[in-house]
């Protein structure tokens, strides 16, 4: 019906255009572009980053700058093998299905609120004798640098023992939450922002077993059936081989480990 119209009454559809894009113009000075902006004061991106990022991508920059705050340890992100094989074939891109996300406490676990904590002091014992297999796989497998490079290491593993102790000696506890765990593979962030979810906990048989609510017609666990699903290419494992000898054979200047070449 547009068309006629167009041609009928050219200077009424170009009027309705016209008020169309000056209400999407106001709208957007009034309510998005500030909110852009706004953004920006709490998370380092600039505004075009910001406006095209996603809602994960937003949340995982926004608990990296609060955790660079409140000098809060942050995981590296896991990285898959791009090489890996499933029957033979080179894995594409691979998923999981069958899970849901669903808010059973909401609005738990905040970090404006005092929480009893009671810290156990085997456990601080043990990390303290394992304090330097820690740090050394943290440096040298996570961060890739060399355990002899790191200038302050005798320092900096004090001030982690000297934490440590001082939970050992305080082990009941009434402070707020600084502990984030965030799985943005594992649940979809606009859900998270949706219904303020918080991370789950994954329980065992055993540790059903040892709770004192348990009966054996408790169904508080929810079991969910998953499924792996993955893209594979048409290549066998042996032809990718043969591609990547081909590769390495061409390349004059190609003298690169297997694992830099995972890497790339």
């Amino acid at each position: 019906d547009m068309l006629p119209y167009a041609r009928e009454k050219p200077q009424e559809m170009a009027a309705y255009s016209v008020s169309d894009a000056v209400a999407t113009y106001y709208l957007y000075m009034q309510y998005v572009n500030p909110f852009i902006f706004s953004l920006c004061n709490i998370i380092p991106m600039t505004p075009s980053d910001v406006l095209r990022k996603g809602s994960g991508t937003l949340c995982e920059v926004l608990l990296q700058v609060q955790a660079f705050r409140g000098n809060i340890v942050c995981p590296n992100k896991h990285k898959d093998d791009p090489l890996k094989v499933y029957k033979g074939h080179l894995i594409e891109t691979e998923t999981y299905v069958g899970g849901h996300v669903e808010a059973l406490n909401s609005g738990v676990f905040r970090s404006d609120f005092n929480y009893k904590f009671s810290v156990d002091p085997d456990a601080i014992d043990e990390l303290i004798g394992n304090l330097d297999r820690d740090l050394k796989f943290a440096i040298e497998v996570e961060g890739g640098k060399k355990l002899e490079s790191i200038l302050d290491y005798d320092e900096q593993k004090q001030k982690i023992i000297v934490q440590l102790l001082e939970l050992k000696a305080r082990p009941k506890r009434e402070e707020k939450p600084y502990i984030y765990h965030l799985d943005v593979a594992a649940m979809y962030p606009n859900i998270i922002l949706t219904n303020r979810l918080q991370p789950p906990a994954m329980v065992t048989k055993q540790d059903c077993a040892s709770c004192d609510f348990y009966h054996p017609e408790m169904k508080c666990r929810r079991e969910m059936d998953w499924q792996w699903r993955g893209d594979l290419f048409p290549a066998s494992h042996s032809e990718v081989r043969q591609i990547e000898g081909q590769l390495k054979h061409d390349s004059d200047n190609f003298e690169a480990s297997t694992g830099a070449i995972r890497q790339r």
